[in-house]
């Protein structure tokens, strides 16, 4: 009894050790960087309202032109759009919550004229973001989540991370000004009224990154998931931005997304 008993632990270890093994590989057999992936995009998928239309962030009866998402502008890549609104203040501009969504991220960061520039990065749980720049006074509750950010001394707008997420309802006012006060074109009294607004559907890669050459060329995941936000809107409210003329003279209404 004492010999047979000596070796009921070991017994008893081992096969805990088989059913432990089992249960690991069963958990983790289908979970390669792939297969996650390919899981995570069907559960966005099928919980994405469909259509999904935002409503417009501003006032487009106010916007004097439109800066296509997808396009050099000033020398750079922009895969973001936005609005100007030369016949305004800054403070004639509200910039809304388009659809219900958290803040994920964010940045503050000084202007070439030293005025504080804010950023904000929203995401919907069924992998649509949409970010907002170039927001000059922001509301309280806003406020309160970019004095958590970093303020570096020069342009760097990086952004920081918001944890845990904040939540924000359509229509939802985000900034109560834009752009700057001070630097812009003499002809608009140094007024320079714009904002920034991208949308990032990070379920698929966008058609442009399909081309090998032009995905090499455009590495930020940014770029590659970046839309045209003209398509996300209401067909009224998508008559009107194209109505407006675009805001680069070099680019114009060229863009790798709209079509």
């Amino acid at each position: 009894m004492q010999k047979g008993s000596a070796f009921t632990p070991a017994i008893i270890a081992v096969v805990i050790l088989l059913v432990v093994g089992v249960v690991v590989l069963k958990f983790f057999g289908d979970r390669s960087p792939g297969s996650v992936g390919k899981n995570l995009q069907k559960v966005k998928q099928s919980s994405c309202p469909d259509p999904f239309i935002f409503e417009l962030p501003v006032d487009i009866n106010k916007a004097t032109s439109v800066l296509y998402p997808g396009q050099v502008r000033g020398g750079d890549y922009k895969a973001h759009g936005g609005f100007r609104f030369d016949t305004s203040h800054p403070n004639d501009i509200a910039v809304t919550a388009p659809y219900d969504a958290q803040v994920i991220a964010g940045a503050r960061y000084p202007a070439d004229t030293g005025e504080i520039q804010y950023t904000f990065d929203f995401a919907h749980p069924c992998g649509i973001r949409y970010r907002f720049g170039h927001l000059l006074t922001l509301t309280p509750k806003f406020q309160a989540i970019a004095e958590k950010f970093p303020l570096p001394k020069g342009l760097d707008s990086r952004t920081t991370e918001v944890y845990p997420p904040v939540e924000v309802k359509r229509g939802e006012v985000i900034a109560t000004a834009v752009g700057l006060t001070r630097g812009g074109p003499s002809a608009l009294g140094g007024l320079n009224i714009f904002v920034d607004w991208g949308v990032y559907d990070y379920r698929q890669k966008n058609e442009a990154a399909e081309d090998p050459d032009w995905a090499a060329n455009h590495t930020s995941e940014t770029y590659q998931y970046a839309v045209c936000w003209f398509d996300w809107i209401s067909a009224e409210d998508k008559a009107k931005v194209l109505a407006l003329p675009s805001s680069d003279y070099q680019s114009g209404k060229i863009s790798d997304y709209c079509k």
